[in-house]
């Protein structure tokens, strides 16, 4: 028998076949239900690794299924597949279902594979974390009764412990760039904007010689500091022409609705303040929302990511005009520097171009977070 078994709920019956053959020569069994109670009453019985189900259905829709596993399983990896793309919906799977994946229709035959193996390795990996923290507790109550000779093995099963909760670790990450992903694909013009304001900003953190948790904490922040959008209408988001006040007005809305979604998540709750404030100015003017604070009462990140969100917004073409050249991003900073931008972020940000010239803002560096996180 196989020792996986992952389940697709779909009232549509010829794309449970389709999957059903498409997965027939695969290493684990396939199992199907057309309405949610169904799939309900079959997880009762049978054991299920995963879980992935349609959105729309008659009975129930797939957030409130999801939602429900979790409850009644809550170590099944829980993965959406629905044609229904819209962000309220994926927002609302992450919050209320916490899926691991969200996957749209038509999909890839070979992604929706690896995103299975992915799926299960995640399953089994969250089961041997479980079974390393019972042993270490074990060898924690057996300590006081054992010779100095077994600390050794206890911190060798420790140091297993630490290397399974750094691969779980990665496996957060990988959702948080697919959520940034989602989120710059709304517009074609933004496209990788999250990720290199999140690079730009954690290489002015590491020239600022900030501590690493706080340079993972900006990298992060840059990630998901336009995660708000979602909140905003796409014909607002994609106009071609400048925004009226009543659209500019909508648009200002997006750090707080940003911090609203991002609130619920633990792993996430401690770059909530920094994606509300990145749009404060340094003097606290009008100019600045959603609070107007002012100097360090706006956390540290968020002035980061401003000096990096204004330097990747300048130096990229928008509908309404192409590229600034460097020339115009350093006479804006200097020109609102200690007004709308951190001095200091500033600062760091020019030491950084005077040392690698535009190679600074190259569109496709990488900041290797995996890598750092080792190093």
């Amino acid at each position: 028998m196989a020792e996986h078994t992952v389940m697709f709920v779909d009232d549509e019956v010829n794309i449970l076949k389709a999957i059903q053959r498409l997965l027939r020569h695969e290493p684990y069994q396939v199992l199907t239900a057309s309405r949610p109670q169904e799939a309900i009453d079959l997880l009762a019985r049978v054991e299920a690794q995963v879980v992935v189900s349609d959105q729309r259905m008659p009975e129930m829709c797939g957030v409130d299924l999801l939602s429900a596993v979790r409850e009644q399983h809550s170590d099944m990896v829980r993965m959406m597949l629905t044609g229904f793309t819209e962000m309220n919906i994926a927002v609302e799977a992450i919050n209320k279902g916490e899926i691991y994946r969200l996957i749209t229709k038509p999909w890839n035959d070979d992604e929706l594979k690896a995103t299975l193996r992915q799926a299960f390795d995640h399953y089994d990996l969250k089961g041997e974390i479980r079974r390393l923290n019972h042993i270490t507790r074990e060898q924690n109550f057996k300590l006081q009764d054992m010779n100095r000779n077994l600390e050794g093995k206890v911190r060798e099963r420790t140091k297993q412990l630490a290397e399974k909760n750094r691969e779980l670790r990665t496996a957060y990450i990988q959702t948080i760039r697919a959520l940034a992903e989602a989120i710059d694909a709304k517009d074609t013009y933004t496209r990788g904007h999250s990720e290199r304001v999140a690079v730009y900003a954690s290489r002015l953190a590491r020239e600022m010689n900030l501590s690493k948790e706080l340079i993972e904490r900006v990298y992060f922040s840059g990630l998901l500091h336009d995660v708000g959008k979602i909140g905003v209408p796409d014909a607002i988001i994609t106009k071609p022409d400048r925004l009226t006040r009543e659209e500019y007005a909508e648009i200002q809305k997006h750090p707080e609705i940003g911090a609203k979604i991002l609130e619920p998540v633990e792993f996430l709750r401690h770059i909530v303040p920094c994606v509300r404030h990145h749009h404060e100015w340094y003097d606290g003017c009008p100019s600045g929302y959603p609070e107007r604070l002012q100097g360090d009462l706006i956390p540290l990140p968020s002035r980061i990511i401003l000096v990096a969100d204004t330097v990747e917004a300048m130096t990229s073409d928008r509908p309404y005009r192409n590229a600034l050249p460097i020339e115009a991003v350093v006479a804006e900073l200097n020109k609102y520097s200690g007004s709308q931008f951190d001095p200091v972020c500033v600062d760091a940000f020019l030491r950084l171009l005077e040392e690698e010239g535009e190679a600074f803002i190259s569109k496709d560096q990488k900041f290797d977070i995996y890598a750092f996180i080792e190093g």
